[in-house]
C-alpha cells in the first residue's frame, strides 16, 4: 500500500505527510517599541477546508510553515495600537486620521477574504490600544 502512495506522490508531486498538527497559539506581549512604532503584526491560521474551524493566532516564526500547507490558510493583519479613538476632521471636514477601531476594522476587512470569520475572532478593536 505505502508504494502505492509513494507512486500516487511521484506523479502528482504532492510531498505533504499527512500528521496532525498541533498549532501552538501565540498571544501578543507588547513592549514599549511596539508602542512606539504604533502597530504590531497579527498572524491567524484556519484550517482550508472549512470555514467554520477555529482561527488561531500563531507568531511569526510559524506563519511561514502554515503559509505554505495547503490545509490552512494563512493571514497577516498589521494592528495598530497607537492614535485617536476617533475619527479626526480637518477644518476642510476631510479626514486626518481614520482612528484606531477604523484602521483594525480595514485590516480585518482585506484579510476577510481569505478567512471570512477574523472579524469574529477579533470583536475589540482597540485590543492592545494605548492612547
Amino acid at each position: 500500500m505505502s508504494n502505492m502512495i509513494d507512486k500516487y506522490d511521484n506523479l502528482t508531486g504532492f510531498k505533504q505527510k499527512f500528521s496532525k498538527l498541533d498549532i501552538k497559539t501565540h498571544f501578543p506581549k507588547l513592549n514599549e517599541s511596539d508602542y512606539n512604532r504604533g502597530f504590531i503584526t497579527r498572524y491567524f491560521v484556519q484550517k482550508s477546508n472549512d470555514t467554520n474551524s477555529p482561527i488561531y493566532e500563531i507568531n511569526s516564526s510559524s506563519y511561514s510553515s502554515y503559509n505554505n500547507n495547503p490545509f490552512f490558510i494563512a493571514a497577516v493583519v498589521r494592528w495598530r495600537i497607537v492614535g485617536p479613538k476617533e475619527i479626526v476632521y480637518g477644518e476642510d471636514r476631510s479626514i486626518i486620521d481614520k482612528s484606531v477601531s477604523e484602521s483594525n476594522r480595514i485590516a480585518i476587512s482585506l484579510q476577510s477574504k481569505k478567512i471570512p470569520n477574523l472579524k469574529l475572532y477579533l470583536p475589540n478593536l482597540l485590543q492592545f490600544y494605548k492612547s
